[in-house]
């Protein structure tokens, strides 16, 4: 497949291809027949284009009760942007035909109260007799798959080496994409005195573009003032990302409101092992660590 990066036609990057290929006799393309038809024109959709909430009532259903939390809090986050207030009371009726437990998380989020009619809606028919469907879930069925993840490295002053090294290699085994993050751009250096080329900065390469988060050991007093370091690791622990810390690294747990003995979803270890990685890649494997889902109102990033 010859990769596309302009969409325009025709185009100098691609030579002009994909392209159609014109009728032919032979290995020609498609042509149509220039056939003759009769009838009369007119504007209609078959009934079944006046249902709108059937397939909405379905998609709902069969998202586990995460997902249904996202996609309330999805609503209710970009409706309070909404400026006039008869269109959030119109979004949260187009609620109610589908689903009231949806309209009425929403609606309490939006302070709309239902009137008794929006309650007594007849909820749409199953499609196809089908009421929920997994497929259409991100986590009802688990695929444990990592390949193509990203996992931000957060460098400080002087990281170990031989730690970095197996790191790469075990992410890399896995296809698992490894970014290097420091404060600044340009290169770190271990303490063998090789130099780390740096892939991106803390503020420029928020936690919010990847799936899990190592800190390894080394001189974290060099990184014990980076307001932007400690943010970096906040947003991706209210984020549910895993988390690896390594070394001294662990006193991160602190900033985290973490307890002595740990929580799941936090790796915790005294140097980078296979081990520690393996755990680590089992915790990505399920996305997200749910069970820190009740922890995270309190924490403010």
């Amino acid at each position: 497949m010859i990769p596309i990066r302009q969409t325009t036609s025709p185009t100098p990057l691609t030579i002009n291809w994909p392209r159609e290929t014109p009728p032919a006799a032979k290995r020609g393309g498609f042509e149509s027949y220039a056939e003759r038809v009769d009838g009369e024109k007119i504007r209609q959709r078959s009934p079944s284009f006046g249902e709108y909430y059937s397939h909405p009532l379905l998609f709902w259903r069969s998202q586990t009760p995460i997902e249904q939390q996202h996609i309330i809090d999805g609503f209710s986050f970009e409706l309070s942007k909404v400026v006039r207030e008869w269109i959030r009371e119109r979004v949260v009726d187009q609620l109610a035909h589908i689903d009231l437990q949806l309209a009425q998380a929403v609606g309490k989020n939006l302070g709309i109260e239902l009137t008794d009619e929006q309650r007594s809606i007849t909820p749409p028919p199953d499609v196809n007799g089908l009421k929920k469907d997994p497929t259409l879930s991100l986590y009802a069925i688990p695929s444990g798959d990592v390949k193509g993840r990203v996992v931000a490295v957060l460098l400080n002053d002087r990281p170990v080496a031989k730690e970095l090294l197996a790191l790469l290699k075990t992410l890399k085994a896995h296809g698992v994409h490894a970014k290097l993050l420091y404060s600044r751009m340009g290169k770190v250096k271990a303490d063998d005195g090789s130099e780390l080329p740096v892939a991106g900065t803390f503020a420029g390469s928020p936690s919010l573009t990847v799936d899990a988060v190592i800190v390894p050991g080394g001189d974290l007093q060099s990184l014990s003032n980076n307001g932007d370091f400690h943010y970096y690791l906040l947003e991706a622990y209210k984020h549910l990302k895993p988390i690896l810390l390594a070394g001294d690294a662990r006193q991160c747990k602190a900033p985290l409101q973490i307890a002595s003995q740990g929580e799941e979803g936090v790796v915790e270890t005294d140097a980078i092992d296979s081990q520690a990685l393996d755990e680590l890649i089992t915790l990505m494997a399920v996305h997200r660590v749910w069970s820190r889902s009740a922890k995270i109102a309190a924490i403010p990033a």
